[in-house]
């Protein structure tokens, strides 16, 4: 069995699903979305990251780094003599220096997850896979969600569709109730750009997933400001939902919070991307018009 490293195990959430939930976040992704709300789950490798805003500067992360990657003091990381060898995280006191990803057994997942099975009953909640992209290791996930119903807990998973499909159906699809897929670009050269890769197959497994189970098969649109949000880009992306048999579609508002991190990482991120969405009247319209346009559509494609 594939083990992915853990991110982090986010609980009490009120954002991924029905009810009060648990979020397992999974590292490492197919996509490199240029606008990753989460950059620290992309590489499926152990990171360093360097939080700024609370460094005390004692220096204390230079005397212990092996490799005398940190000789100038955090601020001037170099990353390219780093072994990631997480020497300099066991020194910090104030936690300006994190090893990103953490490896964890099945059992101390499901330990954790356990905890909270009174919220998930009386919420409607249950445990979400998110990442990162948790269809990286199917076997591991779909263990890991078979484990989780066999204790009467409902799963989900936030999936960017790019996945092997056979590995999926195998383990993942008869373990979970509800799949929140999100979808970006309709466009598959706008899509390579902004993501590192077409989404030819993301169709493809969406289409096989809505002729299976439409009702467990949620779309999600990130509305990314300049990238995604076009009226073109959704009109098209509602249209397709709508003739594959989709009908669940909803937008999910832009976080900015990425770029923090990104930045953390020695990332780049999109410097024209806005801090928020700082137009509220432009976003309300667009909600607004999106939600009459996604009505229109479904009321056109026959049951």
């Amino acid at each position: 069995m594939t083990h992915p490293l853990i991110v982090d195990i986010k609980r009490h959430s009120l954002e991924d699903g029905p009810g009060i939930r648990s979020v397992v976040f999974f590292k490492g992704c197919p996509l490199h979305c240029v606008f990753c709300q989460n950059p620290e789950t992309q590489n499926p490798a152990h990171e360093i990251a360097f939080r700024q805003r609370v460094c005390i500067d004692c220096r204390l992360c230079t005397a212990a780094c092996p490799q005398q990657a940190l000789a100038d003091g955090p601020r001037a990381l170099d990353r390219k003599k780093c072994q990631i060898c997480g020497a300099c995280t066991r020194v910090c006191p104030s936690g300006a220096l994190a090893l990103i990803g953490q490896p964890m057994t099945l059992e101390e997942i499901v330990e954790v997850l356990l905890r909270d099975q009174a919220y998930y009953r009386h919420s409607g909640g249950g445990v979400t896979l998110s990442g990162g992209e948790c269809t990286l290791f199917p076997d591991f996930a779909g263990t890991l969600l078979s484990r989780l119903r066999t204790a009467g807990i409902s799963t989900a998973i936030e999936t960017c569709g790019e996945y092997a499909s056979a590995a999926f159906v195998q383990w993942i699809l008869p373990n979970v109730d509800l799949i929140l897929f999100d979808l970006k670009l309709a466009d598959s050269d706008a899509h390579q750009a902004a993501t590192g890769r077409g989404n030819e197959r993301i169709w493809s497994n969406l289409k096989n997933l809505l002729a299976a189970c439409p009702e467990r098969v949620h779309v999600r649109i990130p509305l990314i400001p300049g990238i995604t949000d076009g009226r073109k880009n959704l009109t098209a992306l509602a249209d397709r939902v709508a003739q594959l048999g989709g009908r669940h579609l909803t937008l999910l508002p832009y976080n900015p919070l990425g770029a923090i991190m990104a930045k953390s990482l020695g990332r780049a991120y999109p410097e024209n991307l806005p801090p928020s969405f700082q137009d509220a009247e432009r976003l309300r319209q667009t909600i607004t018009w999106f939600n009459a346009e996604v009505a229109r559509t479904l009321s056109a494609i026959p049951s």
